[in-house]
């Protein structure tokens, strides 16, 4: 019955809140409260979260009219404002002052800047004015600007100033960029005096967003001894203070104490994860500290270091110390963490297999990673369509060939073999089992990438060396598919070599100076460089135009060295060059045809003869080199002798061959019997 009772109260209060009929004494307090009481409406209406707190508009009052804003005038008040606060600065007319000469300086066309730069320097150059301008955005370039303008005495004099705010500006937004300036433009002593600067520091800046990039320029210029300061302060507090020369690695801290290792490996292994929780690691100094420490501790602690780095990888790829640290990673890591690491650099497959000390990285995965379906889908597939553009690159062509024909010492030293087969003690298939599966998968795809563009692999010696050693290890209907495609090739009229840029010599480091002159030469020489080289000749009466007296202002081209226009020289003749006379491309050639002479029909050589015009014969009558590679072609193989006798059944290409004087000619005409 008492249940029945309150489910009847229950509903009949649902019914009342439906038909808004408040209790007795909800009743009696709206009776008792006035009705002019405007407050006690507001907190009523702040107690109800349904009503709606905005006042309904009476059709009575009318609209108050809204004032437009004169947003001219309230720019102009902020603008007062703004150069109200500046002027209360110490530093105010100074800066105003130089800032007018700071804009001369930066121009182009600027004359005696050493001059003008000395002159901001002087007026700068009081208290502690320079180490504020140092921090402001728009000073920063001011200061940026004299060290890159002034002469070295005044630039050394200017470093040396900022030299103790060298900490402080590292982590500025601002001031960091003329820590980079000191850093190029810089003698060695200032850049020795930088490292000294920043030590005690060194793990701060090392965590720091900003300062970790300059913190590895400075780790780069610095000398031996400095290098090993710096690694020292990731060993503990100990060393931040005072330095120890006979510490030259983490080993010798507790050589004589072993009792002091357990805490010195502690400690950093927390610089360690700090760095690497912000992902700050792309820094030499931090990869030469990794590569310590890996070599030094356990297992244990060796996996919890991996799975903290297994997603930054590739930012561990750009130094020596760096690939190494990344080679031990992978070795010792758990399958979880193998995929992770392929994860992380599935993106920068490209740039890593590019890259000077990364492509070592792809080589060990290559060569350790025991599942072959995996290297094939995570590594190959991403790179096959790049695959031209590794062949053009010194790097590239390490990966294809090891991809092609892993230690091989025709292609690879013996040293680099001997490191990469250090990884493969944590594999347990077979080497020659797991190269094999790897071949089997990605032959039929590079045999496709050649046969569609067979000119480019043969269009140097070095890509031609490659092709070589694919032609080499490739079978079956592969290998005649692509022989077949790359015959046509070699018996084109016009077939010329070309160069990639990948081939070319890498920049040498250049004095500061030298990069100013440079820098300011081509600025100047912009419009020259669009004329003609020969010019035509005016009259010494003839009135000279405005732009004729710009050009006057302007500082003669400098000459070319001998080396330059000589490898200038040689690089067009080069590209005129038709390829069967090249001393490289005749070695590519020959190791094509005397590794076509062991396969089954010898296909290279058949569709070479096939596409063997009688234009294009005489033309290699007359080339040493060439002559010799028909006689590697004919010498060994009956059938491919009789293919090319035919071609001399007519009296005038026999008289072509017989008149020829080099010993490639006469060594042919003796292989055919046709010196009667």
């Amino acid at each position: 019955m008492k249940k029945s009772t309150q489910l009847e109260k229950k509903k009949k209060s649902k019914i009342l809140e439906k038909k808004n009929i408040s209790t007795d004494t909800a009743v009696v307090a709206k009776l008792k409260a006035p009705k002019d009481d405007k407050k006690s409406n507001k907190f009523a209406m702040r107690n109800n979260k349904f009503a709606n707190n905005k006042p309904r508009a009476s059709f009575n009052t009318p609209a108050k009219p809204t004032e437009k804003q004169d947003w001219n005038k309230f720019k102009q008040e902020k603008k007062e404002l703004k150069l109200k606060r500046k002027r209360t600065r110490d530093t105010y007319d100074v800066i105003v002052e130089v800032k007018k000469i700071y804009e001369e300086v930066k121009c182009h066309r600027a004359q005696n800047k050493s001059e003008l730069v000395e002159k901001m320097y002087q007026m700068l150059n009081v208290g502690d004015n320079l180490a504020k301008v140092a921090k402001a955005h728009d000073t920063a370039r001011v200061l940026q600007c004299m060290i890159k303008n002034a002469v070295p005495a005044l630039r050394a004099e200017l470093c040396d100033k900022l030299m103790p705010h060298a900490v402080d500006m590292c982590q500025s937004k601002y001031s960091h960029f003329c820590v980079q300036r000191m850093l190029k433009y810089g003698t060695s002593e200032t850049k020795s005096k930088l490292a000294d600067s920043v030590m005690g520091h060194v793990v701060r800046l090392a965590g720091h967003n900003i300062a970790s990039k300059l913190l590895d320029d400075i780790y780069l210029s610095a000398t031996d001894k400095q290098r090993c300061y710096m690694r020292q302060e990731f060993y503990g507090d100990l060393y931040k203070a005072a330095k120890d020369d006979n510490v030259r690695t983490l080993s010798d801290t507790y050589k004589d104490a072993d009792n002091m290792k357990a805490s010195i490996m502690s400690a950093v292994k927390a610089n360690i994860d700090h760095i690497a929780n912000k992902k700050l690691v792309d820094n030499a100094l931090v990869h030469a500290v990794i590569l310590e420490y890996f070599k030094e501790i356990d297992d244990e602690k060796m996996e919890e270091t991996v799975s903290a780095l297994a997603p930054l990888i590739p930012h561990l790829l750009t130094t020596k110390e760096g690939v190494t640290s990344s080679c031990l990673c992978f070795q010792n890591s758990t399958p979880k963490n193998r995929r992770a690491i392929l994860k992380a650099i599935k993106e920068h497959l490209v740039k890593i297999a590019l890259h000077e000390q990364g492509h070592v990285f792809l080589m060990t995965l290559l060569n350790s990673l025991d599942d072959t379906k995996a290297t094939k889908k995570s590594i190959f597939d991403p790179l096959h369509e790049h695959l031209r553009v590794l062949a053009a690159n010194p790097h590239g062509r390490a990966v294809l060939l090891w991809l092609i024909a892993p230690a091989d010492t025709a292609c690879f030293h013996p040293g680099l073999i001997q490191v990469l087969d250090k990884g493969l003690i944590s594999s347990k298939k077979d080497k020659a089992v797991r190269r094999q599966e790897i071949l089997e998968q990605i032959e039929g795809p590079i045999a496709n990438n050649i046969t569609e563009d067979a000119a480019f692999w043969l269009s140097n010696s070095t890509i031609g060396l490659v092709t070589a050693a694919i032609l080499k290890h490739i079978t079956g209907e592969h290998y005649d598919k692509t022989a077949a495609a790359l015959a046509p090739v070699v018996t084109q009229l016009d077939w010329c070599l070309t160069e990639f840029p990948a081939d070319g010599d890498a920049k040498k480091p250049q004095d500061a100076e030298t990069i100013i002159a440079e820098a300011t030469e081509k600025r100047k020489k912009k419009k020259k460089e669009k004329q003609a080289i020969v010019e035509p000749t005016v009259d010494i009466n003839d009135e000279k135009s405005d732009d004729d007296d710009d050009d006057a202002d302007e500082e003669p081209q400098p000459k070319k060295t001998k080396k330059q226009i000589v490898k200038k020289v040689q690089l067009a003749a080069k590209e005129s060059q038709i390829g069967i006379e090249d001393a490289g491309m005749h070695i590519v050639l020959k190791k094509i045809i005397k590794n076509d002479l062991t396969r089954e029909g010898t296909p290279f050589g058949a569709k070479l003869l096939e596409n063997l015009s009688e234009e294009v014969l005489k033309s290699w009558l007359g080339i040493n080199r060439a002559c010799y590679v028909l006689v590697t072609l004919v010498e060994k193989s009956p059938e491919l002798k009789k293919s090319l006798l035919v071609h001399f059944k007519s009296k005038d290409m026999l008289k072509v061959l017989q008149s020829q004087k080099s010993s490639g000619a006469k060594m042919l005409a003796q292989k055919l019997e046709l010196n009667k």
